[in-house]
Protein backbone atom coordinates (compact mmCIF):
# COMPACT_ATOMS: atom_id res chain seq x y z
CA UNK A 1 0.00 0.00 0.00
CA UNK A 2 1.06 3.76 -0.77
CA UNK A 3 -0.12 6.50 0.84
CA UNK A 4 0.17 8.93 -1.97
CA UNK A 5 -2.83 6.44 -4.02
CA UNK A 6 -6.13 5.99 -3.36
CA UNK A 7 -7.39 3.01 -1.44
CA UNK A 8 -9.28 2.24 -5.05
CA UNK A 9 -5.82 2.03 -6.50
CA UNK A 10 -4.11 0.36 -3.67
CA UNK A 11 -6.80 -2.56 -3.88
CA UNK A 12 -6.08 -3.02 -7.97
CA UNK A 13 -2.35 -3.20 -7.05
CA UNK A 14 -3.06 -5.43 -3.79
CA UNK A 15 -1.22 -8.30 -6.31
CA UNK A 16 2.65 -6.32 -6.15
CA UNK A 17 4.89 -6.35 -3.55
CA UNK A 18 5.26 -2.73 -1.34
CA UNK A 19 8.54 -2.24 -3.66
CA UNK A 20 6.80 -2.97 -6.99
CA UNK A 21 4.28 -0.46 -5.85
CA UNK A 22 7.01 1.95 -4.82
CA UNK A 23 8.59 1.74 -7.88
CA UNK A 24 5.45 2.58 -10.06
CA UNK A 25 5.06 5.69 -7.78
CA UNK A 26 8.42 7.42 -8.49
CA UNK A 27 7.94 6.23 -12.25
CA UNK A 28 5.12 8.13 -12.09
CA UNK A 29 6.25 11.27 -10.17
CA UNK A 30 9.42 11.73 -12.60
CA UNK A 31 7.49 10.98 -15.59
CA UNK A 32 4.82 13.80 -14.38
CA UNK A 33 7.81 16.42 -13.35
CA UNK A 34 9.55 15.54 -17.34
CA UNK A 35 6.54 16.64 -18.99
CA UNK A 36 5.73 19.58 -16.84
CA UNK A 37 1.78 19.14 -16.76
CA UNK A 38 -0.19 19.77 -13.74
CA UNK A 39 -2.96 17.91 -14.95
CA UNK A 40 -4.57 14.69 -13.42
CA UNK A 41 -4.07 12.82 -10.38
CA UNK A 42 -1.45 11.05 -9.31
CA UNK A 43 -3.66 7.72 -9.91
CA UNK A 44 -3.58 8.71 -13.34
CA UNK A 45 -0.02 8.92 -13.64
CA UNK A 46 0.95 5.41 -12.02
CA UNK A 47 -1.75 4.03 -14.67
CA UNK A 48 -0.02 5.91 -17.34
CA UNK A 49 3.12 4.14 -16.15
CA UNK A 50 1.81 0.99 -15.91
CA UNK A 51 -0.08 1.27 -19.81
CA UNK A 52 3.37 2.25 -20.85
CA UNK A 53 5.42 -0.20 -19.27
CA UNK A 54 3.43 -2.97 -20.79
CA UNK A 55 3.99 -1.29 -23.99
CA UNK A 56 7.48 -1.80 -23.87
CA UNK A 57 7.21 -5.31 -22.52
CA UNK A 58 5.51 -6.45 -25.58
CA UNK A 59 7.41 -4.40 -27.97
CA UNK A 60 10.94 -5.44 -26.11
CA UNK A 61 12.64 -8.31 -28.06
CA UNK A 62 15.77 -10.15 -27.16
CA UNK A 63 14.82 -10.24 -23.15
CA UNK A 64 16.61 -11.73 -21.12
CA UNK A 65 17.47 -11.39 -17.15
CA UNK A 66 20.21 -9.68 -15.44
CA UNK A 67 21.48 -8.47 -12.68
CA UNK A 68 21.99 -4.59 -11.49
CA UNK A 69 25.97 -4.69 -10.23
CA UNK A 70 26.19 -1.09 -9.90
CA UNK A 71 24.64 1.82 -9.95
CA UNK A 72 25.40 5.82 -10.87
CA UNK A 73 23.76 8.90 -11.57
CA UNK A 74 23.51 8.23 -15.84
CA UNK A 75 24.08 4.94 -15.40
CA UNK A 76 23.65 1.33 -14.66
CA UNK A 77 26.12 -2.04 -14.52
CA UNK A 78 24.51 -4.57 -15.38
CA UNK A 79 25.88 -8.42 -14.93
CA UNK A 80 24.21 -10.18 -18.20
CA UNK A 81 25.08 -13.85 -19.16
CA UNK A 82 28.23 -13.91 -17.36
CA UNK A 83 29.48 -10.17 -18.85
CA UNK A 84 29.19 -6.31 -17.83
CA UNK A 85 27.08 -4.15 -19.74
CA UNK A 86 26.76 -0.18 -18.68
CA UNK A 87 23.16 1.18 -19.60
CA UNK A 88 21.31 4.10 -19.32
CA UNK A 89 19.13 4.04 -16.28
CA UNK A 90 15.81 5.07 -17.58
CA UNK A 91 12.63 5.59 -15.57
CA UNK A 92 12.97 2.41 -13.29
CA UNK A 93 15.04 2.99 -9.38
CA UNK A 94 16.81 0.26 -9.00
CA UNK A 95 19.62 -0.83 -6.65
CA UNK A 96 22.34 -2.65 -6.28
CA UNK A 97 21.50 -6.50 -5.98
CA UNK A 98 18.13 -5.92 -8.06
CA UNK A 99 17.25 -8.87 -10.59
CA UNK A 100 15.83 -7.08 -13.87
CA UNK A 101 14.55 -8.29 -17.26
CA UNK A 102 16.46 -6.22 -20.11
CA UNK A 103 15.44 -5.83 -24.14
CA UNK A 104 16.47 -4.48 -27.44
CA UNK A 105 14.18 -1.47 -27.62
CA UNK A 106 15.53 0.99 -30.66
CA UNK A 107 18.53 -0.68 -31.26
CA UNK A 108 19.21 -0.34 -27.38
CA UNK A 109 19.36 -2.96 -24.21
CA UNK A 110 17.17 -1.49 -22.01
CA UNK A 111 15.53 -2.70 -17.94
CA UNK A 112 11.76 -3.02 -18.73
CA UNK A 113 10.93 -4.76 -15.80
CA UNK A 114 12.61 -5.04 -12.07
CA UNK A 115 11.62 -8.26 -10.20
CA UNK A 116 9.96 -8.48 -6.96
CA UNK A 117 12.74 -7.84 -4.15
CA UNK A 118 13.43 -11.22 -2.17
CA UNK A 119 14.78 -8.59 1.00
CA UNK A 120 16.41 -4.93 1.14
CA UNK A 121 18.34 -2.43 3.31
CA UNK A 122 17.11 1.02 2.91
CA UNK A 123 17.21 4.01 4.91
CA UNK A 124 15.62 7.73 4.05
CA UNK A 125 17.49 9.78 1.70
CA UNK A 126 19.68 12.27 4.18
CA UNK A 127 18.23 15.34 2.36
CA UNK A 128 14.40 14.08 1.98
CA UNK A 129 13.61 12.17 5.07
CA UNK A 130 10.08 11.00 3.33
CA UNK A 131 11.80 9.57 0.28
CA UNK A 132 13.30 5.98 0.97
CA UNK A 133 17.33 5.39 -0.12
CA UNK A 134 17.61 1.83 -1.21
CA UNK A 135 21.41 0.22 0.05
CA UNK A 136 21.20 -3.19 -1.73
CA UNK A 137 18.24 -5.93 -3.00
CA UNK A 138 18.23 -9.65 -2.87
CA UNK A 139 21.06 -10.23 0.05
CA UNK A 140 21.07 -13.08 2.44
CA UNK A 141 23.13 -11.78 4.85
CA UNK A 142 24.36 -8.02 6.19
CA UNK A 143 27.60 -7.86 8.06
CA UNK A 144 27.77 -5.07 10.42
CA UNK A 145 31.09 -4.03 9.81
CA UNK A 146 32.33 -2.11 13.32
CA UNK A 147 35.97 -1.71 14.52
CA UNK A 148 37.83 -1.34 17.86
CA UNK A 149 40.00 2.08 18.78
CA UNK A 150 40.24 3.31 14.72
CA UNK A 151 37.24 4.53 14.96
CA UNK A 152 35.69 2.83 18.45
CA UNK A 153 32.62 0.73 18.54
CA UNK A 154 29.34 2.67 18.24
CA UNK A 155 26.52 0.24 19.38
CA UNK A 156 23.85 2.42 18.55
CA UNK A 157 24.58 2.35 15.10
CA UNK A 158 24.78 -1.61 15.81
CA UNK A 159 21.12 -1.41 16.81
CA UNK A 160 19.82 1.08 13.86
CA UNK A 161 21.36 -1.59 11.39
CA UNK A 162 19.79 -4.67 13.34
CA UNK A 163 16.13 -2.72 12.98
CA UNK A 164 16.49 -1.92 9.08
CA UNK A 165 18.24 -5.42 8.54
CA UNK A 166 15.10 -7.15 10.02
CA UNK A 167 12.43 -4.61 8.34
CA UNK A 168 14.26 -5.76 5.05
CA UNK A 169 14.18 -9.76 5.87
CA UNK A 170 17.96 -10.30 5.59
CA UNK A 171 20.04 -11.78 8.43
CA UNK A 172 22.45 -9.75 10.55
CA UNK A 173 25.72 -10.84 11.23
CA UNK A 174 28.57 -8.38 13.22
CA UNK A 175 31.87 -8.23 12.02
CA UNK A 176 34.66 -6.43 14.40
CA UNK A 177 37.39 -5.12 12.76
CA UNK A 178 40.85 -4.23 13.32
CA UNK A 179 41.80 -6.14 16.52
CA UNK A 180 45.35 -5.75 15.93
CA UNK A 181 45.03 -2.66 17.11
CA UNK A 182 42.77 -3.80 20.55
CA UNK A 183 44.90 -3.31 24.12
CA UNK A 184 42.11 -3.20 26.22
CA UNK A 185 39.56 -5.96 25.99
CA UNK A 186 36.69 -4.44 27.39
CA UNK A 187 36.27 -2.26 24.61
CA UNK A 188 34.86 -6.03 23.01
CA UNK A 189 32.32 -6.13 25.94
CA UNK A 190 30.22 -3.79 24.55
CA UNK A 191 29.18 -7.02 21.71
CA UNK A 192 28.14 -9.35 24.42
CA UNK A 193 24.06 -8.21 24.48
CA UNK A 194 24.39 -9.18 20.38
CA UNK A 195 26.29 -12.15 20.84
CA UNK A 196 23.37 -13.15 23.84
CA UNK A 197 20.41 -12.33 21.59
CA UNK A 198 21.95 -15.26 19.13
CA UNK A 199 23.78 -12.34 16.42
CA UNK A 200 26.81 -14.20 15.31
CA UNK A 201 29.50 -11.73 15.82
CA UNK A 202 33.03 -12.62 14.24
CA UNK A 203 36.40 -11.17 15.63
CA UNK A 204 38.98 -10.18 12.66
CA UNK A 205 42.09 -8.56 11.70
CA UNK A 206 42.35 -7.66 7.81
CA UNK A 207 45.77 -7.20 9.15
CA UNK A 208 46.87 -10.45 10.66
CA UNK A 209 43.61 -12.07 8.59
CA UNK A 210 42.44 -13.69 12.33
CA UNK A 211 38.69 -14.86 11.87
CA UNK A 212 38.92 -14.42 8.51
CA UNK A 213 38.73 -17.95 7.34
CA UNK A 214 35.42 -18.72 9.56
CA UNK A 215 33.96 -15.81 8.54
CA UNK A 216 34.65 -16.74 4.77
CA UNK A 217 33.25 -20.21 5.07
CA UNK A 218 30.72 -18.91 7.26
CA UNK A 219 29.21 -16.84 3.92
CA UNK A 220 30.06 -19.16 1.63
CA UNK A 221 27.55 -19.29 -1.26
CA UNK A 222 25.64 -16.05 0.18
CA UNK A 223 24.64 -12.40 -1.46
CA UNK A 224 26.68 -10.52 1.12
CA UNK A 225 26.23 -6.85 2.07
CA UNK A 226 28.99 -4.95 3.81
CA UNK A 227 28.02 -1.88 5.88
CA UNK A 228 29.23 0.40 8.64
CA UNK A 229 30.91 3.69 10.00
CA UNK A 230 32.84 5.34 7.68
CA UNK A 231 36.78 4.16 8.28
CA UNK A 232 35.80 0.79 9.84
CA UNK A 233 37.77 -1.27 7.22
CA UNK A 234 34.46 -3.05 4.81
CA UNK A 235 36.72 -2.37 1.67
CA UNK A 236 39.47 -3.76 3.54
CA UNK A 237 37.65 -6.60 4.46
CA UNK A 238 36.71 -7.17 1.06
CA UNK A 239 40.20 -7.71 -0.30
CA UNK A 240 40.73 -9.61 2.78
CA UNK A 241 38.00 -12.07 1.38
CA UNK A 242 38.99 -11.64 -2.32
CA UNK A 243 43.11 -9.84 -2.70
CA UNK A 244 42.09 -9.76 -6.58
CA UNK A 245 39.59 -6.98 -5.80
CA UNK A 246 42.27 -4.88 -5.34
CA UNK A 247 39.32 -2.05 -3.83
CA UNK A 248 40.68 1.45 -2.84
CA UNK A 249 41.02 1.69 1.10
CA UNK A 250 41.33 5.00 3.33
CA UNK A 251 42.33 5.93 6.47
CA UNK A 252 40.80 7.38 9.61
CA UNK A 253 41.36 11.28 9.79
CA UNK A 254 43.74 12.24 12.26
CA UNK A 255 42.08 14.22 14.97
CA UNK A 256 38.37 13.48 14.73
CA UNK A 257 38.13 9.39 14.85
CA UNK A 258 36.22 9.22 12.04
CA UNK A 259 36.47 7.72 8.49
CA UNK A 260 36.91 9.27 5.16
CA UNK A 261 34.91 7.79 2.53
CA UNK A 262 36.66 5.71 -0.31
CA UNK A 263 33.52 3.63 -1.52
CA UNK A 264 30.81 6.72 -3.13
CA UNK A 265 28.79 3.89 -4.57
CA UNK A 266 27.54 0.17 -3.44
CA UNK A 267 29.44 -2.47 -6.15
CA UNK A 268 28.64 -6.39 -6.59
CA UNK A 269 31.51 -8.33 -6.79
CA UNK A 270 31.64 -12.56 -7.42
CA UNK A 271 33.86 -14.54 -5.32
CA UNK A 272 35.58 -17.42 -6.22
CA UNK A 273 34.04 -19.00 -3.11
CA UNK A 274 30.92 -18.75 -4.60
CA UNK A 275 30.31 -15.73 -2.22
CA UNK A 276 28.19 -12.85 -3.57
CA UNK A 277 30.00 -9.79 -2.15
CA UNK A 278 28.08 -6.16 -1.77
CA UNK A 279 30.32 -3.16 -0.70
CA UNK A 280 28.67 0.10 0.12
CA UNK A 281 29.64 3.62 1.23
CA UNK A 282 30.20 4.24 4.72
CA UNK A 283 28.01 5.92 6.41
CA UNK A 284 28.01 8.57 9.89
CA UNK A 285 24.15 8.25 10.89
CA UNK A 286 21.73 5.59 9.65
CA UNK A 287 18.15 6.78 9.94
CA UNK A 288 15.41 4.03 9.95
CA UNK A 289 13.02 3.88 6.94
CA UNK A 290 8.76 3.43 7.40
CA UNK A 291 9.63 2.04 11.03
CA UNK A 292 7.15 2.36 13.57
CA UNK A 293 7.09 1.31 17.26
CA UNK A 294 5.86 -2.28 15.73
CA UNK A 295 9.04 -2.68 13.70
CA UNK A 296 11.53 -1.24 16.70
CA UNK A 297 9.73 -3.45 19.46
CA UNK A 298 10.34 -6.33 17.12
CA UNK A 299 13.90 -5.63 16.73
CA UNK A 300 14.50 -6.06 20.31
CA UNK A 301 13.65 -9.35 20.16
CA UNK A 302 15.07 -9.61 23.98
CA UNK A 303 12.35 -7.75 25.57
CA UNK A 304 9.43 -10.47 24.43
CA UNK A 305 10.50 -12.87 26.87
CA UNK A 306 9.19 -10.50 29.46
CA UNK A 307 5.75 -10.23 30.36
CA UNK A 308 4.10 -6.91 31.06
CA UNK A 309 0.44 -5.91 32.70
CA UNK A 310 -0.64 -3.99 29.42
CA UNK A 311 -0.45 -5.59 25.96
CA UNK A 312 0.12 -2.43 24.53
CA UNK A 313 3.10 -1.62 26.68
CA UNK A 314 5.45 0.47 25.17
CA UNK A 315 8.47 -0.34 27.91
CA UNK A 316 8.59 3.24 28.37
CA UNK A 317 7.20 3.91 32.37
CA UNK A 318 4.51 1.89 32.03
CA UNK A 319 3.34 0.26 35.56
CA UNK A 320 3.96 -3.31 35.61
CA UNK A 321 6.30 -3.25 32.89
CA UNK A 322 8.38 -6.60 32.61
CA UNK A 323 10.78 -5.36 30.74
CA UNK A 324 12.13 -2.40 33.30
CA UNK A 325 11.88 -4.44 35.68
CA UNK A 326 14.51 -6.80 33.66
CA UNK A 327 16.71 -3.75 33.32
CA UNK A 328 16.40 -3.19 36.58
CA UNK A 329 17.57 -6.33 37.20
CA UNK A 330 20.57 -6.37 35.04
CA UNK A 331 19.01 -8.52 32.51
CA UNK A 332 18.95 -6.16 29.56
CA UNK A 333 21.44 -4.13 28.55
CA UNK A 334 21.60 -0.36 29.60
CA UNK A 335 22.67 0.65 26.01
CA UNK A 336 20.50 -1.12 24.12
CA UNK A 337 17.40 -0.45 26.17
CA UNK A 338 18.74 3.48 25.61
CA UNK A 339 19.13 3.16 21.80
CA UNK A 340 15.62 1.67 22.06
CA UNK A 341 13.87 4.51 24.12
CA UNK A 342 15.70 6.94 21.03
CA UNK A 343 14.41 5.36 18.20
CA UNK A 344 10.48 5.18 19.73
CA UNK A 345 10.97 8.74 20.59
CA UNK A 346 11.92 9.58 17.23
CA UNK A 347 8.71 8.15 15.79
CA UNK A 348 6.44 10.58 14.15
CA UNK A 349 9.15 13.34 14.54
Amino acid sequence: MNKKLSSKLNQELAHLSQDQIDNLVQQALYMRKRSGSKQGTLDDWVMRVMRKNQRTIEKATDVRPAVVASVRAREILLELDGDFLTIEPGNFQVVVGDHVSTGILDGERRVILVEERQTKLSRPEVKNARQEQLIAANIDVVVIVVSVVSPPLHPRLIDRYLVAIQNGGAQPVICVNKLDLLEDSAELELLEPYRKIGVEVFDCSCKDLRGLPAMRDALAGKTVAFVGHSGVGKSSLANAFAPELGLKTGKVSEGYGRGMHTTTTSSMHRLTNGTTLIDTPGIRSFGLWDSGEDEITAAFGEFAQYECKFRDCRHIAEPGCGVLAALERGEISQERYATYCRMIGEVGT
